[in-house]
């Protein structure tokens, strides 16, 4: 039986955003009795991210290498104070698939460079790829949009 290839690119060890969006597909295809996908995990820097980012003309990267590009540095304390500072914030709708600290606060402070991130020819992280098509890079999608790429999964 062929099945649906749900790749998420990210970090390793994943960042509070890479590892909750690999959670929240992992759990969700559970949720939603979905058997019809496997579920993989690249580290951006990997070959296999490099080929996915290669085929739709990009390079795979993370903010940090987003803000190198651009000659800025990101405030590392800052950052550390928005993890630590949110980590325990369950406003969110993703607060049940939260176990690495991600907070609205985070992809607001790296909202910039996801911006650049496409200017630039990036491929940034987290990245969800379903069937060899990036759906969403550099910040965590709605869960609403996420239920609706797995609920339009082909039945293979």
């Amino acid at each position: 039986m062929k099945l649906n290839t749900i790749i998420i690119i990210g970090t390793e060890p994943p960042c509070p955003r890479c590892g909750l969006l690999l959670n929240i597909i992992e759990e969700r295809i559970k949720e939603l009795k979905i058997n019809s996908a496997i579920v993989r995990h690249f580290a951006y820097d990997t070959d296999e991210a490099a080929e996915i980012a290669a085929f739709h003309g990009l390079t795979p990267g993370t903010a940090k290498n987003v803000a190198t590009i651009l000659g800025e540095k990101i405030d590392a304390s800052a950052l550390e104070n928005i993890i630590q500072k949110e980590s325990t914030d369950y406003r969110h709708e993703f607060h049940v698939y939260n176990k690495h600290r991600w907070s609205p606060a985070l992809d607001q402070f790296l909202r910039p460079y996801e911006l650049k991130s496409q200017e630039l020819g990036i491929m940034m992280t987290p990245v969800l790829v379903i069937n060899g098509s990036i759906i969403h890079q550099g910040s965590l999608p709605k869960l609403a949009s996420i239920d609706k790429w797995l609920y339009e999964l082909p039945v293979i």
